[in-house]
């Protein structure tokens, strides 16, 4: 087995207590500014506000993409194919859903990196380059936000 590391204070030597996260499951980033602003806007549906809410938690890590089809997606949220396609293409044209791929006719998506993602902060600012900033009624793009700065 290896050695145990520990965080040490680089000021006393001391030991820094370490708690593991006492969460299940795997974490992501999110623009807390952007969710709220998605969630506060009247243009928005409470459907279409739960599913932003939903992608944001089964994007995949880094930039891949969520492979499932508007139906497979339909079953897990309890709405019909018909309501999740057309949802997601809205949230497509205003970039908070981002098109990743195809299989066949299938349009594969993730959210986009601008509102969660799932890696490093370098991963996260080199994927925001892929794209452009999501279509947020009421958030203001020409402000960034503190990872966007860096």
């Amino acid at each position: 087995m290896g050695a145990v590391r520990r965080l040490v204070d680089a000021d006393t030597g001391e030991a820094i207590p370490y708690a593991p996260y006492a969460f299940s499951g795997e974490h992501i980033q999110v623009d807390k500014a952007r969710v709220a602003a998605i969630t506060e806007s009247r243009d928005f549906t409470p459907s279409q506000k739960y599913l932003v809410l939903w992608w944001i938690g089964v994007s995949p890590q880094g930039m891949a993409p969520l492979r499932a089809t508007g139906a497979d997606i339909a079953k897990k949220v309890g709405m019909t194919a018909d309501a999740v396609g057309k949802i997601n293409r809205k949230l497509l044209k205003r970039r908070i859903l981002i098109e990743r791929g195809r299989i066949g006719n299938y349009r594969l998506y993730r959210i986009s990196p601008y509102i969660a993602f799932h890696g490093t902060g370098v991963e996260q600012r080199e994927a925001i380059k892929t794209c452009n900033p999501p279509d947020i009624p009421g958030f203001d793009n020409t402000t960034p936000s503190q990872w966007e700065a860096q």
